[in-house]
């Protein structure tokens, strides 16, 4: 999932920024008028206003491939349109976890911000995630609701450990830091609009299907973690574990 700080509004939901995808793939050779169709994004609108030569970009965990991720997806999807029949829910088309926030780049910035990167993370050994749940999730501008993934606290020490290098990259670049009050999660759904009650009222359901898929698709949802992703624009650079 991202923009601003992340906020516990309650025990079950949160509050944090637009995701990164819902800026899709921009660059200084899209169109303002373009990005702007909200036809084109199932209504989404921009977090940051389009200008050229600059890059959205954000570091992030590759979660869409996994198949065990994906039944997890599809059957919390198929619960929530069931139950909740004046919402529809759209699945993340790239499941991940934030390892930034969304921030803009400018173009001839981007490689020698990836060198900083390798630099930083040269070494990293790989490493294994747990998962603890589901949460409820809206932007700070209330304009769209979540379904994510907790990562458990026993895990928060890697991911702690990796945010700090990135950090020291990002302020050389007197970028934003990643928040201080940190709830990593990998959003899986998303709905327009503040539905928090709604989805609030799905929950016991909806943790039934974790703890049933998530114990069936352990190895897989709980893969090791073998690279770290950049993603900059319509650019994408990799980064392998050792």
């Amino acid at each position: 999932m991202e923009n601003e700080k992340l906020k516990k509004t309650t025990a079950n939901v949160s509050s944090l920024p637009s995701p990164a995808l819902c800026i899709p793939g921009t660059t200084d050779d899209t169109e303002p008028d373009e990005q702007q169709d909200l036809s084109k994004h199932q209504g989404r609108t921009r977090s940051f206003p389009h200008e050229r030569g600059i890059w959205a970009s954000y570091v992030f965990i590759d979660y869409g491939d996994s198949d065990g991720w994906l039944e997890m997806q599809n059957e919390c999807k198929t619960l929530l349109n069931d139950a909740t029949t004046t919402l529809e829910f759209n699945p993340i088309d790239r499941m991940h976890l934030s390892l930034t926030k969304t921030f803009t780049i400018r173009h001839h910035n981007i490689n020698p911000f990836v060198s900083n990167l390798r630099e930083q993370l040269a070494g990293r050994r790989r490493f294994r995630l747990e998962f603890s749940g589901v949460q409820v999730y809206v932007n700070e501008e209330r304009t769209r609701t979540f379904l994510g993934v907790r990562v458990a606290d026993e895990s928060y020490g890697a991911l702690n450990t990796l945010v700090t290098s990135l950090d020291e990259c990002l302020r050389e670049y007197k970028l934003p830091l990643y928040y201080t009050d940190r709830a990593f999660h990998v959003s899986i759904l998303w709905c327009l609009g503040d539905r928090e009650a709604e989805v609030r009222k799905e929950l016991p359901a909806l943790t039934a299907v974790f703890e049933r898929v998530y114990e069936e698709e352990y190895c897989d949802i709980s893969q090791q973690v073998k690279t770290l992703w950049f993603k900059c624009g319509n650019k994408s650079f990799h980064f392998d574990l050792i």
